[in-house]
């Protein structure tokens, strides 16, 4: 006696015990919906029927086309109505939600549907053929526009009404499975940029004649190798992301003197999510700290913050620091990097990113002066002459390369009168620091710093005035010379009056 027969067989011992009312309120009424529902995928199932065959699933004859419907009751959150609802869930957690889906048909009638989703995100990418599945069946409890083909066949021990496997034909496709599922929150791709939930899945049929009563949902399996669709791409109209954030960071000035100055800098965080939220939790310059508040590191003026409100998706909070930059060499940079760091309407955390902005100084020339003034020594003859150059840059070393007087010629060295030029009978300048002198040329000027010495020119002529003229030549740290013709120049002069008394 084949299973069916057993099964009648079983039906007419209970009806001389229980009689026809009471079967038909058992055995005829809904099935529990334990009845309708199982955890196993579907290579699993089929193997479990004494099935050895590796499912092929080459056929499309039934399939799940798309999900309706959609609310989400764990793990993410649906806003909106109608056409402007939209439905997020957490990446990298679970989400639980309801949706209506549309079972549908490309054949002739096909008996005991057997609609597995994937459970675990399909690691093996084969649908839901291995791993962790749910499987379910078509019931009037949970499908619209239901069917069961079994009753209605010819001859009358095929007829199966206590089959709880669903069917489908022409006239009644689609059929809308309404069902409630927990699955990882796994993103694909999509070509606008977005992520959708990925929910792997795979049906099973089989054909006229080889349809069996089905007790319970395992006993929808497929009714061959081929008898089965899989779906490894399928997915719902739930977003799925992790929030990102794109950081801009620019400078005004770009440039400041090497003496310093003031900097602003703006910052713009952008959040490059398509549907989360960000929260700023911290705003911080490696050079200058925590950039929303002032007091210290240089900040002298702020508008940043961070916490709520919230950075919309796709929108960009923008705030500027002012720090007040200390001096610098010519030609130098400065380069200072912003970190912004945030959580996500999802919960994620330690969403960071970072932009750096450079800050160049420029020269600031501070033009030397050189003075000089004269004293008479020994009657009148002899006159002392102090030279002084003196650095006037608080920034740039200054090289003095030269010392000369029109009158006395070369003064860093004792010389008779000779080739134009007056006697020069002592002299500190140009000789060594050890014999007292002021330092052999050319000698280098720190900063704000001079060299001073003197020499002593002898004047023949001891009447009316004597004037004559230092001249020095320079060099600064920057490159910039300066001499007798620049501007101002670098000379100064001296006169002294020379009178004689006859007694």
């Amino acid at each position: 006696m084949g299973k069916k027969k057993r099964k009648w067989a079983r039906l007419g011992i209970c009806s001389l015990f229980l009689g026809g009312l009471v079967l038909g309120g058992l055995l005829l009424g809904a099935r529990p919906a334990s009845a309708l529902e199982a955890n196993v995928c579907m290579q699993t199932n089929y193997t479990n029927h004494g099935l050895s065959q590796t499912l092929g699933c080459t056929a499309n004859d039934v399939s799940v086309a798309r999900a309706t419907n959609i609310e989400i009751t764990a793990g993410g959150s649906c806003t909106g109505t109608g056409a402007n609802k939209v439905c997020t869930c957490n990446e990298g957690g679970n989400v639980t939600f309801t949706a209506d889906y549309e079972v549908v048909l490309t054949a002739q009638a096909r008996y005991d549907i057997g609609i597995y989703f994937s459970a675990d995100g399909d690691p093996n990418g084969d649908g839901a053929l291995t791993g962790a599945c749910k499987l379910t069946t078509l019931s009037a409890s949970n499908s619209t526009n239901f069917i069961n083909l079994d009753p209605t066949l010819k001859p009358a021990n095929k007829a199966q009404p206590n089959d709880v496997c669903g069917d489908i034909d022409s006239a009644h496709n689609p059929q809308i499975l309404h069902l409630p599922l927990t699955v990882p929150c796994t993103g694909v791709l999509q070509p606008d940029g977005t992520k959708k939930l990925k929910l792997p899945n795979c049906t099973s049929w089989r054909e006229s004649g080889a349809n069996d009563t089905c007790d319970e949902a395992t006993d929808a399996f497929p009714g061959a190798p081929s008898k089965c669709n899989c779906e490894p791409g399928f997915t719902v109209d739930i977003f799925t992301e992790t929030a990102t954030i794109e950081v801009t960071k620019t400078a005004s000035p770009t440039t400041v003197p090497e003496t310093g100055g003031s900097v602003t800098y703006t910052v713009a965080v952008k959040n490059l999510s398509q549907q989360a939220t960000l929260t700023l939790d911290t705003l911080t310059d490696d050079l200058y700290g925590d950039i929303t508040t002032t007091g210290h590191d240089g900040i002298t003026d702020t508008t940043c913050a961070v916490g709520p409100p919230a950075i919309a998706a796709q929108a960009t909070y923008s705030c500027t620091f002012t720090v007040s930059m200390p001096a610098g060499d010519n030609g130098g940079t400065t380069t200072d990097t912003v970190e912004a760091c945030g959580t996500d309407s999802f919960g994620h955390t330690n969403l960071c990113d970072d932009d750096d902005a450079v800050v160049t100084y420029t020269d600031v020339r501070e033009t030397p002066t050189l003075t000089k003034t004269a004293t008479v020594k020994e009657c009148s003859v002899q006159v002392t002459y102090d030279v002084v150059v003196t650095n006037n840059s608080a920034q740039d070393t200054l090289t003095l390369n030269t010392l000369s007087d029109d009158k006395f010629g070369v003064i860093t060295s004792a010389h008779a009168a000779g080739g134009g030029f007056g006697e020069v009978v002592d002299t500190t300048c140009g000789e060594a620091l050890q014999t007292g002198g002021a330092g052999t040329l050319p000698a280098v000027i720190a900063a704000s710093g001079n060299y001073s010495c003197s020499f002593i020119g002898v004047i023949k002529t001891c009447s009316g005035t004597h004037t004559n003229t230092v001249t020095g030549s320079a060099t600064d740290d920057d490159g910039a010379t300066y001499n007798g013709t620049t501007t101002p120049p670098l000379k100064d002069d001296a006169a002294v009056s020379v009178t004689v008394t006859i007694p």
